[in-house]
């Protein structure tokens, strides 16, 4: 942000964020109706110190998304985007094998019934279902207002590729890989998949990676910009760790507005997004963080940020 005249040089960033709301006040969806027993199971969350770990447990499965999962995800993502508590999210699966496969295709959705006197579903069924499914999903990870950081533990294949485009930031083990699944099975990548794809690495190299489907390694998706950083296995966690604990120590909101400029950047015309721009800067200038920022220059400490 441009400087103003007259302020004081800027002080060392804070060691810790200041108190936020209570977390105990957040409820943490759980499974939607028509979830299996112990469903809450296969999607382990945990918020601690403003992070919102998810983690994908369904090892056997290969951390395959069956609906309810999915659909517990989205509501998740929603649910960070709404709490000033959560500053953070944190996406990856159990093991080093699969971060997440996509959807599991051995548990059927749940299907809307037909109306009276029709032979089976109608047309826009199919429609319906995805636009409520994994492009619901991918919508609620890019409309989040907090940092999405992906850990990728393991190969993201599918929806997993997926999830792992639609984030905000992606720390990979040096193992983990990327692979575009759809042509190989005869399907259109759906999800909102190739709006992602071809703006992080163009439209040529897009299109070799959905013809062709060979598995992208972690140090070439770092290479094209879809993974930010690779680290030896053993130190993924203590990465991720790190980066969401310095992720909770910057004005969330600020990174909010941010990363919607960022988005629209990729569409809006240059007037459109200036104006844009100056909308939400004025908003920012409303915020808890923006007074505490000023406090702070005048005061000569470092600012205790708390997210809205």
């Amino acid at each position: 942000m441009t400087a103003r005249p007259g302020e004081p040089d800027a002080p060392d960033a804070p060691d810790a964020p200041a108190p936020g709301p209570d977390a105990a006040s957040v409820t943490i969806p759980s499974s939607p109706p028509g979830a299996p027993d112990a469903a809450d199971d296969e999607l382990v969350t945990e918020l601690a110190h403003g992070v919102l770990w998810l983690r994908i447990n369904r090892p056997d499965a290969q951390n395959a998304l069956p609906w309810y999962v999915r659909d517990r995800l989205t509501a998740c993502f929603r649910t960070a985007h709404a709490e000033p508590t959560i500053r953070a999210v944190v996406l990856t699966g159990t093991g080093e094998r699969h971060f997440c496969t996509g959807a599991d295709l051995r548990v059927r959705p749940p299907v809307p019934s037909p109306p009276p006197g029709a032979d089976g579903p109608v047309v826009g069924t199919t429609m319906l279902m995805m636009r409520t499914g994994f492009q619901a999903l991918m919508a609620a990870v890019q409309d989040c207002e907090v940092p999405v950081l992906v850990a990728l533990n393991g190969t993201a294949a599918g929806g997993g590729a997926m999830l792992a485009l639609a984030a905000d930031l992606v720390i990979a083990a040096e193992h983990a890989r990327i692979v575009d699944v759809f042509a190989g099975r005869g399907l259109i990548p759906d999800g909102g998949f190739t709006h992602l794809l071809v703006r992080l690495v163009g439209m040529h190299k897009a299109k070799e990676l959905c013809f062709l489907g060979e598995p992208l390694g972690a140090a070439d998706a770092a290479g094209l910009g879809i993974v930010n950083r690779v680290v030896p296995s053993a130190e993924l966690e203590a990465a991720t760790r790190d980066w969401a604990a310095r992720l909770v120590d910057r004005p969330t909101r600020t990174l909010g507005f941010t990363k919607r400029l960022l988005h629209d950047a990729t569409h809006l015309d240059r007037d459109r997004l200036l104006y844009e721009e100056a909308a939400l800067v004025e908003l920012n200038q409303a915020t808890a963080d923006a007074a505490e920022r000023m406090a702070a220059l005048v005061e000569r400490r470092p600012p205790r940020w708390r997210g809205y």
